[in-house]
């Protein structure tokens, strides 16, 4: 779970270590993009399952995401994790297939199936030659509707989970990020790693696991995104098929409750670390669909997510020598019923014990400046350069498209997005930027971790509040 949203934020917020310095301005000569638009078809089923069907004929491909609301956050207290394990031993045996008939039924069809598992969703991925859609959406629905949970695997794969936690312990990024999501969420059911703790995970029973599947992986908290060489009604006719069967449960999702919003620094003790793992982050009062989230995109871009030419690793690594790699990104708010929820900066950066608190200094500085005084016509124009020719690298493949349907489809945003998106970049003026830096970046209330063996770290600068 871990490397999957460290996947996830670096694509969406992009955390490229690309350079795009130059003084000129390429994309004044560039024309407008054209790019033929997606045939697309949308239909909800009686049961509530709601279908995306786009053609994209380049290759006879069938890539499928299912995305239900039955995250982490839906975890009991005391039993964090077991959303997560649903998700892993889902495709454990059915009630007419075992474990190893279901893995070798899709090896035969050289198909793939996986299950990710996030704070908000459960995303199940299938991809498969269109050839073989039949034979693959009855055995993903099969997996997906009538799980059985069989005991010995739940014990084999729960003891799994616990020895990959237990080894990810060591693991000091992997400890930083949990950490900081602790603090950054506290008091909210987004506080805990999606994975759980060794503890939360003893507490699980397989009983648990289908009291989780039979309540919360429904058809009315789901909807499906198709991308395939298949005309969408026959896509969409192919999902109701197989999932029309699916009972609707008139799920009652629970709200989120309120985020803190406080300072908060905590200098946290990990024995044998010679270096400080610091990482920053803050709540951002906007929403991945507002008209200024292209103008915040493009100021974060400049200030830590464009690698070398971002001014967070110039200062810190350039100039002082402090780190080996820095950035920063915004991740987009999570999208849960109706509520307006922020969107989160996130800064980082590893340095050694004896620079760490200059080092974080230097990174506070470094964001108050952009947001007091701004960004240069020059930092701008590299910017849109880089977004020019960026489509190419996002919305090639399948799984790319069926990606950006589906967060087009969350986030409520028009039809081919990305395209326009660029084209706002390509408009924006300094001053947009600028203002969306002084509106959106947060310098008061933050979350500081500094992760390092504190009997080699002395803070005499960075107070607590």
């Amino acid at each position: 779970m871990f490397g999957r949203i460290l996947a996830i934020a670096g694509f969406v917020i992009l955390l490229s270590c690309s350079t795009t310095g130059g003084k000129m301005d390429r994309t004044a000569s560039r024309k407008p993009i054209t790019v033929q638009p997606l045939v697309k078809k949308e239909k909800t089923l009686p049961n509530g399952l709601h279908i995306i069907a786009v053609k994209k004929d380049k290759l006879p491909i069938f890539q499928m995401q299912l995305t239900i609301k039955a995250g982490s956050l839906l975890d009991p207290e005391g039993k964090e994790g077991l959303a997560n394990l649903v998700g892993v031993m889902v495709d454990e045996g059915t009630k007419t297939k075992t474990s190893e008939e279901i893995a070798a039924y899709i090896e035969d069809l050289g198909g793939s199936f996986g299950v990710s598992v996030g704070r908000t969703y459960s995303e199940v991925s299938v991809r498969c030659l269109t050839s073989d859609v039949d034979s693959m959406l009855s055995i993903t629905a099969e997996i997906v509707i009538d799980p059985t949970f069989p005991e010995k695997e739940f014990k084999r794969e729960r003891d799994r989970e616990i020895t990959s936690i237990q080894n990810n312990m060591s693991n000091p990024n992997y400890v930083a990020f949990v950490r900081l999501y602790e603090l950054l969420y506290e008091g909210t059911p987004l506080a805990h790693p999606s994975e759980g703790y060794v503890s939360s995970l003893k507490n699980l029973k397989r009983e648990d696991l289908v009291e989780f599947h039979r309540k919360y992986w429904r058809p009315d908290i789901s909807y499906v995104v198709v991308v395939s060489a298949l005309e969408p009604e026959e896509a969409i006719a192919k999902v109701e098929r197989y999932f029309s069967r699916w009972e609707r449960g008139n799920v009652e999702l629970p709200d989120i409750p309120r985020f803190h919003r406080r300072k908060v620094v905590e200098i946290k003790h990990m024995p044998g670390l010679n270096q400080a793992y610091v990482r920053l982050s803050a709540f951002v009062d906007i929403q991945r669909n507002s008209p200024d989230w292209n103008a915040l995109r493009v100021a974060n871009y400049i200030l830590g997510g464009s690698g070398f030419s971002s001014r967070i690793l110039k200062k810190i690594r350039v100039e002082k020598g402090y780190a080996y790699s820095a950035y920063s990104y915004v991740m987009p708010n999570v999208v849960w019923k109706d509520q307006k929820l922020p969107s989160v900066f996130i800064a980082g950066f590893e340095s050694r014990t004896e620079s760490a608190e200059d080092a974080t200094l230097l990174l506070l500085n470094i964001i108050r400046e952009a947001k007091e005084k701004g960004f240069t016509e020059e930092e701008l124009n590299a910017a849109k350069s880089f977004y020019s020719g960026y489509i190419a690298r996002t919305s090639e493949t399948y799984s790319q498209v069926a990606g950006l349907i589906s967060t087009q489809y969350e986030h409520k945003l028009p039809d081919m997005f990305w395209l326009k998106e660029v084209e706002r970049i390509k408009g924006l003026t300094l001053e947009e930027v600028n203002e969306a830096a002084r509106k959106y970046l947060n310098t008061e209330d933050y979350v500081l971790l500094i992760l390092t063996d504190t009997t080699r770290f002395k803070a005499s600068r960075i107070k607590q509040p």
